[in-house]
């Protein structure tokens, strides 16, 4: 039965969910003069989540779940006149794929994914065909969750070309690993390397690793051996972490992740994740480690970029005074799980910080809005080339059981 509950609570994380929360008493103030404010907001796909969006080419890439539930990827100009009808299919019919048979690809899970700085290419990650999670679809039919993108168990790193007619395996996870698995691929600025999450532990004990437990990863794109591969592959440990999301790749050559390090020894360290930000050396290797937010009873993630480097969009719930407070009270009663809490208990909106990790204002107030028996959540975001408007996903909720009852990209416009 608690392995049927931990399942059932990690299936409707979905997307961009990680944690983190605020060191002290009170958050950072604002800093008025910097302030950016909202001037229009208006909906911009519905039954959509925002995938990547790329600055120069304006090629926004979208994920649907079609008739069976499975996450299918499209693409549409951000700037169409009908968004819905001018929407192509990346996923649906494959016509080449290296690693894996072609007409597996619409059959499976994807997503998660980030545009190469040339636009010829995205990453994303692809589930692997046959994985452990489908043996239980009859008992515990919640269990292939695991394998959607946001979650990320038994998923591939592919290379794809734009149009999505060739799609390259460049992890080599195999359906009966049951620690196989991989997280938000994320591309250098030049698009040379590549960093992302692995997995490599369960969700045992659960009050430790909730999420299961994952490292950093980074690696060099070698493009000169016929198909691209990962060369030049590293891990990085960081501390007593247990979860890291990467979030971007700074033009001044640091990775920016979500974390939860310096909270073992706190219970569910994982939803007390933080925004942190690492220089990679010369040599690859992750240096000067700085936590941006610092906030253990708050959560914070899904950060992206200006196209300046100056701001930082990240979804939080810094406006809930009182989540820690029940994030406790959970924790007491249930002794060692609380397996429901994030999908019941959680609501974001969308804010701003400097890249000091200053909170400059709080750009969405969807919280404020009546969503009758549901709770709203902020995901991804992602800016213009301009930096006068982001797309942000929402996602809405049951208050009750959690599950996801509606998804929504969501374009925002900000003053001048």
């Amino acid at each position: 039965m608690k392995k049927r509950k931990f399942l059932f609570s990690l299936i409707f994380l979905g997307f961009p969910i990680v944690i983190s929360f605020i060191q002290g008493s009170s958050i950072p103030k604002a800093d008025i003069s910097q302030e950016v404010t909202v001037a229009d907001m208006e909906k911009f796909l519905a039954n959509a989540a925002l995938d990547a969006w790329h600055p120069r080419t304006n090629e926004v890439i979208f994920m649907r779940r079609d008739n069976q539930g499975i996450w299918q990827l499209y693409k549409v100009d951000e700037m169409a006149d009908n968004p819905e009808a001018e929407a192509i299919p990346l996923s649906t019919r494959p016509l080449k794929a290296i690693g894996i048979e072609p007409t597996w690809i619409p059959r499976v899970h994807k997503g998660a994914s980030d545009w190469h700085p040339s636009g010829e290419w995205f990453v994303t990650e692809v589930e692997i065909p046959n994985n452990i999670s489908w043996k239980y679809t009859r008992t515990m039919p919640e269990a292939r969750a695991l394998a959607e993108p946001g979650a990320g168990w038994w998923n591939n790193l592919f290379l794809v070309k734009a149009d999505g007619s060739l799609w390259i395996k460049l992890t080599d996870f195999t359906a009966d690993d049951i620690e196989s698995g991989v997280l938000y691929p994320k591309f250098s600025p030049d698009g040379t390397r590549l960093c992302w999450a692995e997995k490599i532990g369960g969700a045992r004990p659960f009050d430790r690793y909730p999420f299961a437990q994952w490292i950093l990863k980074t690696a060099r794109i070698d493009w000169s051996l016929g198909e691209p591969q990962l060369v030049e592959i590293r891990s990085h440990p960081l501390r007593d972490g247990a979860i890291f999301e990467p979030q971007f790749w700074t033009a001044d050559n640091k990775i920016i992740f979500a974390a939860d390090i310096g909270y073992s020894r706190l219970p569910y360290p994982a939803y007390r994740l933080d925004i942190w930000e690492a220089e990679v050396s010369r040599n690859g290797r992750l240096q000067s480690l700085r936590n941006l937010t610092k906030t253990p009873k708050f959560y914070e993630e899904q950060a992206s970029v200006s196209p300046d480097h100056n701001l930082i969009a990240f979804m939080a719930n810094l406006f809930d005074v009182n989540y820690e407070w029940r994030l406790n009270e959970a924790w007491k009663k249930s002794g060692t799980e609380i397996n429901s809490f994030i999908v019941q208990e959680l609501s974001t909106d969308l804010y701003l910080m400097d890249r000091r990790g200053r909170v400059l204002t709080r750009l969405t107030y969807f919280v404020d809005e009546d969503w009758g028996k549901s709770h709203p959540l902020v995901t991804r975001s992602a800016w213009s080339n301009d930096g006068r408007t982001i797309l942000v996903s929402l996602t809405l909720r049951d208050n009750v059981s959690g599950k996801k009852v509606d998804e929504s990209i969501y374009r925002l416009q900000l003053a001048d």
